[in-house]
């Protein structure tokens, strides 16, 4: 099995960095994006079986990311994580927008990895049903 592809998205390079340290060391494969229009292009390019993405951001916030995300193709099988420092009552705003799970900073790498392999592998089971 191929490890899965996926893409972090935070403005902040030093989050980006950790973020993608802790998920690379579990075998995933990473690529990384700023802000902006960028990991729109980066995920459509690339195919990311997850994105985990911050919700505020210049330019294009973490919003209308999963948004834009979600009305591309293959969006059915994409797995979204929001990690944010900003108020997590904003969560329900983020699920609306299409994210399937909304995490707090300072979020533990063993939740964020957790978090990502349980949604993967429930994603995995319900394509397979299909």
């Amino acid at each position: 099995m191929t490890a899965p592809l996926g893409l972090v998205v935070d403005d902040d390079r030093h989050v980006r960095s950790f973020f993608s340290k802790v998920l690379r060391r579990c075998g995933m494969d990473i690529l990384e994006a700023s802000s902006g229009w960028e990991p729109l292009l980066v995920a459509q390019t690339s195919s990311p079986a997850f994105v985990v993405t911050d919700l505020e951001m210049p330019d294009l916030d973490g919003l209308e990311l999963c948004r834009r995300l979600r009305r591309s193709r293959r969006s059915e099988q994409l797995v979204i994580v929001m990690v944010t420092g900003a108020a997590i009552s904003q969560g329900d705003e983020a699920i609306a927008a299409g994210c399937d799970v909304v995490l707090e900073k300072p979020c533990s790498p063993a939740l964020l990895v957790t978090t990502i392999q349980r949604l993967l592998a429930k994603r995995f089971r319900s394509t397979r049903t299909h």
